[in-house]
């Protein structure tokens, strides 16, 4: 391992701990991370960024300028978590932040505060040790990830603070991750005209069309990806205005919502998908009724009180391993900590597509596990902490000392 840089890393590492420890006794369920937000603000600081903004969707930005000539680079984690499950199957408590068995223990100790504490501290650490990079840093704590990627999404589409480069610190193991699969709910209404099962010839039956487009949807072309092979489509749920209390089976329903849990690799974007199935739908005809096709989102409130509509999925996200930005990042963190790693795919979707939609380059890294995340033994092993730290140091450095 790098000796300068792991006594760098050595010297905040129990301030990085202990940070985290703090990220983790605060309960930030999605919609509920003012507590963390402050916190985060109030650190950032206190260690002397150049800048820190709170957005009014609640996320927290803080900057650190480099030296000038160099590529920017954010460094992105979010703040929110969910919720605890049965605490009767937690060996400690959710919110303790204990250290025990060389780990961090509590919700989100994985998934993303552990990794968070790191990301706070990377570009002081770069600068008070008289490394500060060419480019400018920008440590993104984001709002409401787990149920929308709303913080990034909403950071994404008014383009603010957005960089050259983007690491987001979702778990890998202390591997670089290339790539996730999006994904997104298509929901089809399909219009028809109720009326007394006994009299079907009075009514238009919504049923007649989703029986020619269940077998339609299985000609809709999927992308295909290197990593990930391709797209997957399944139709998850089909409801009707029917009281389902009262489970009626004697009338033809006006109108019938089908739900499309969509997959996305490679040329799959949410317009792409759209396009796709509206040819689909388009082939089809059923006298009487009508149907139209829409992008499921929902009504959600952050802390901070604005509303706005989250989106169900994410964008998908993939890179060559043969990229020359991940080739550099592997080269330099494989340097600095002394081995081989991997370059693979996260098995769940992330941020990344947001910021890959509006040309920032990306890619993961987190000494987080991925097993662990959401589950009753979410912790965070202290000695992958001290390894992501150096390779934490040596990535920044690295891309943002690249030239624009």
């Amino acid at each position: 391992m790098n000796k300068m840089l792991q006594e760098i890393a050595a010297k905040y590492k129990d301030a990085i701990v202990e940070t985290a420890q703090e990220l983790i006794r605060r309960n930030s369920q999605s919609n509920e991370e003012g507590e963390v937000a402050a916190y985060v603000a109030a650190k950032m600081k206190e260690l002397g960024y150049d800048e820190v903004i709170t957005d009014r969707y609640g996320s927290v930005f803080g900057v650190v300028k480099g030296s000038g000539g160099g590529s920017s680079v954010t460094l992105n984690c979010h703040m929110d978590v969910v919720d605890e499950g049965d605490i009767s199957r937690w060996k400690y408590p959710p919110y303790s932040g204990e250290i025990a068995e060389g780990r961090i223990w509590g919700r989100g100790a994985s998934d993303t505060k552990g990794t968070m504490a790191i990301q706070i501290y990377v570009p002081i650490m770069l600068r008070e040790a008289g490394m500060l990079p060419k480019g400018d840093v920008v440590t993104a704590a984001v709002v409401c990830e787990e149920i929308a990627g709303f913080g990034s999404m909403m950071q994404t589409k008014d383009e603010f603070m957005l960089t050259d480069y983007a690491i987001v610190g979702e778990a890998s193991e202390n591997d670089i991750a290339i790539g996730s699969r999006g994904r997104c709910c298509p929901y089809i209404t399909i219009n028809g005209k109720s009326c007394h099962a006994s009299l079907p010839h009075l009514g238009h039956n919504p049923v007649d069309y989703l029986e020619k487009l269940l077998p339609k949807l299985k000609e809709v072309e999927m992308a295909t990806d290197p990593l990930f092979g391709p797209s997957t489509m399944s139709v998850t749920r089909i409801d009707t205005p029917t009281d389902s209390k009262n489970l009626v089976t004697n009338i033809i329903p006006g109108s019938i919502v089908v739900y499309i849990d969509y997959r996305q690799v490679g040329e799959d974007t949410v317009e792409r998908v759209t396009e796709k199935i509206q040819a689909i739908m388009d082939q089809i005809h059923v006298e009487g009724v009508t149907a139209e096709l829409g992008i499921y989102y929902f009504p959600m409130t952050t802390y901070t009180g604005f509303e706005g509509m989250g989106f169900q999925g994410e964008q998908p996200f993939s890179v060559s391993p043969d990229e020359d930005f991940i080739v550099l990042a592997k080269k330099t963190i494989e340097e600095a900590v002394g081995h081989e790693i991997q370059t693979k795919a996260w098995a769940f979707a992330t941020d990344t597509g947001h910021f890959t939609a509006k040309g920032v380059k990306c890619l993961g890294y987190s000494p987080a596990e991925i097993k662990l995340c959401h589950t009753a033994e979410d912790s965070i092993s202290l000695e992958m902490m001290d390894e992501g730290i150096v390779g934490y140091l040596a990535l920044v450095k690295a891309l943002a000392d690249k030239e624009k």
